[in-house]
């Protein structure tokens, strides 16, 4: 053990001669230290950690600010002079540090020191301020004898600190052991609250969102730690649940909190660390840093969360986290405006996330994730909205992608895009899979590529990797209620209808004006042969349907007291026929004669819709109406055109 506390002392002593010599380098970060010292950034956060309780970062920060403290008590130069000798890139931030760290600005140093105020704290003083004054007033060749003779004060009182720290935290560590496991390697899974915005601005409320999704992005590329996506903990704003509760209810051990404040040109991040199952914090960190550097500063908390859960980075990761998807901070927050209206789906707010993400493209032409947004977005316009040619706007949506990958060939987003205009719109079938492998392989935790991949496979006729995907979508995005029906409409086709009728009952609690879980649970009733529940799930269909037809609604009613769901299908058949429906639809067409045993017209409506190159076609093979048409010739013969054949 002495040699171990030995070795130490001498990293220890090592690290704090390289920050004295780099000392007035203001790009001097946690990258270069590591450079200097040796070590990866991952064990050389470690290192600090088990010895200082410190990150490198907030090392680094406070051994300026120490030093700072030093030349204002000796009165050396003025406080921005001062700022730009321990490596602050301006005094207002410099100001903003050292305020935050000692309790008062750096101009009420020289009162407190004039009025015999005590200055010198145990943790913030790191060297004898009587040294440096008389430093300061000597001749050259006494400054320098002095000068040697403070680095080996100095190095001695951190030896003694380190040694004290040491015992302490291997007493800590003794008694407390429990309390310091973290998780283990098969449980890391976490989620980010919705972080409180603290700023007296209102419109700083999208800047805190785009703190936590910057953080949350980050995160995300992560082997081997699973991350709820931040649409499904939307619901928790403003929550008093307990942290235990909302572990419980999202499937996750971890938790991170935190709040945003932006004052001048800096921002105060605090973040906390909270193991859910035990409602225990475990840690707490604060982060301040100018306003320009706020997209580095997620980096370096994504960093310490992963050393918190002790993951161990790849040189590959550690690089990622390095990087910025934009300069220009004013576009990274148009973007998560537009991203923010995105997952509302309506078509105003569709139509209002393309203007941002055009506006954020105007300020940075190379910004890729703003083009993964328009892809994004006139990919999914075709299921939410009227248009006119449904490939036109596909074709806009894979425009944007190949310009996002132009930018960055790394981008999940816009990968998990491109295999879904594969499969939906070009039916093929291999180059689609390769695309969402690609996108999960990226971003394991990108729950949307999950879901695309689950349709796909879904499509193809291979149900149990279906599920397998589906499943991990919604382990990852839990509270979407779009996730929840595609598991229900595989259940479906599983033949699994119970379990399709609890998705789409989720569904219906996230929102319950929307039609289509109960058509899930009507469909899944008449499917087992349950018609009285049917039709009872119809009567509240009608209830929320917020323009029904009740002329319509009236015909199904009569129907169905003559005979039962048969009738009530029977009805809609010559419904569509008289309307011109029927034309429009051949799909719904094909899939009510399927239910009421007419095959031989199920099939013609299923060629007619192959000929009209209906994309409703898709699900032939999966949909479970069409089971008992697996064994006809004409019915392979369409399986065989798009490729679904065995």
């Amino acid at each position: 053990m002495n040699s171990e506390l030995s070795m130490d002392q001498i990293l220890i002593e090592k690290l704090t001669n390289i920050l004295e010599v780099n000392l007035d380098k203001e790009n001097f970060g946690v990258k270069e230290f590591a450079n200097e010292a040796g070590l990866s950034r991952s064990k050389l956060h470690r290192k600090l950690k088990s010895l200082t309780g410190k990150s490198a970062s907030r090392f680094i920060r406070e051994f300026r600010l120490q030093k700072a403290m030093v030349m204002l008590q000796n009165n050396v130069a003025t406080a921005s002079e001062i700022a730009y000798r321990v490596g602050f890139s301006s005094p207002t931030y410099f100001n903003t540090c050292f305020h935050d760290y000692y309790g008062y600005p750096p101009g009420e140093v020289k009162f407190r020191n004039s009025n015999g105020f005590n200055l010198n704290n145990d943790q913030h003083d790191l060297e004898d301020s009587s040294t440096e004054q008389s430093i300061s007033k000597t001749p050259s060749l006494k400054k320098r004898i002095l000068v040697k003779r403070m680095v080996w004060i100095n190095t001695l009182f951190i030896l003694l600190l380190s040694v004290v720290s040491y015992n302490l935290y291997q007493n800590y560590k003794a008694h407390f052991s429990e309390e310091l496991v973290v998780a283990s390697d098969d449980d890391k899974s976490i989620a980010i609250l919705p972080f409180k915005n603290l700023s007296e601005a209102k419109e700083d409320e999208f800047f805190t969102r785009g703190v936590r999704t910057a953080l949350q992005n980050q995160l995300n590329t992560l082997n081997g730690l699973k991350v709820i996506s931040e649409n499904s903990m939307e619901k928790y704003i403003g929550s008093k649940m307990d942290p235990s509760e909302i572990a419980n209810e999202i499937g996750v051990t971890y938790l991170m909190d935190g709040s945003v404040q932006k004052y001048g040109d800096s921002i105060r991040v605090i973040i906390y660390f909270i193991n859910a199952r035990e409602n225990q914090q475990l840690n707490s960190m604060v982060y301040i840093e100018e306003f320009k550097n706020l997209l580095t500063l997620q980096g370096k908390i994504a960093e310490e969360v992963a050393e918190e859960l002790n993951i161990k980075l790849s040189h590959e990761e550690v690089e990622q986290f390095d990087k910025k998807p934009t300069d220009n901070l004013q576009a990274y927050n148009l973007y998560i405006k537009g991203r923010f209206f995105w997952h509302r789906r309506t078509e105003e707010d569709l139509y209002r996330s393309i203007h941002y993400f055009n506006q954020a493209i105007k300020l940075d032409s190379t910004f890729a994730l703003a083009y993964a947004g328009l892809a994004d977005t006139f990919y999914v316009m075709p299921w939410y909205i009227q248009v006119k040619d449904r490939d036109s706007v596909f074709n806009i949506a894979k425009e944007y992608a190949d310009k996002t990958l132009y930018f960055n060939k790394n981008n999940a987003e816009a990968h998990a895009t491109l295999g879904a205009i594969l499969c939906y719109k070009d039916w093929k079938w291999e180059a689609s899979e390769k695309e969402f492998k690609i996108a999960i392989q990226i971003n394991p935790n990108y729950a949307t590529a999950h879901q695309y991949y689950a349709e796909l496979l879904e499509i193809i006729g291979r149900f149990k990797e279906a599920r397998e995907q589906c499943n991990r979508a919604l382990k990852l995005n839990p509270n979407s209620r779009i996730m929840l029906l595609n598991s229900s409409r595989l259940y479906i086709n599983e033949g699994l209808f119970e379990k399709a009728i609890s998705e789409a009952n989720k569904a219906k609690e996230i929102n319950k004006f929307d039609v289509y879980p109960y058509d899930i649970i009507i469909q899944s009733y008449a499917y087992m042969g349950k018609d009285k529940m049917a039709m009872k799930e119809f009567e509240e269909r009608v209830k929320v349907d917020s323009n029904p037809h009740m002329e319509t609604v009236k015909g199904l009613r009569d129907a169905f007291k003559v005979s039962g769901m048969k009738g009530f299908y029977t009805f809609l058949i010559d419904s569509f026929l008289k309307s011109g429906e029927a034309i429009k639809n051949p799909i719904a067409m094909a899939n009510f004669y399927a239910f009421v045993g007419e095959q031989a017209n199920a099939l013609e409506w299923l060629e007619f819709a192959y000929i009209h190159s209906d994309h409703g076609l898709i699900g032939l093979k999966k949909d479970f109406c069409y089971r008992h048409l697996q064994n006809e010739p004409r019915f392979i013969a369409l399986l065989e055109k798009m490729g679904l054949a065995d």
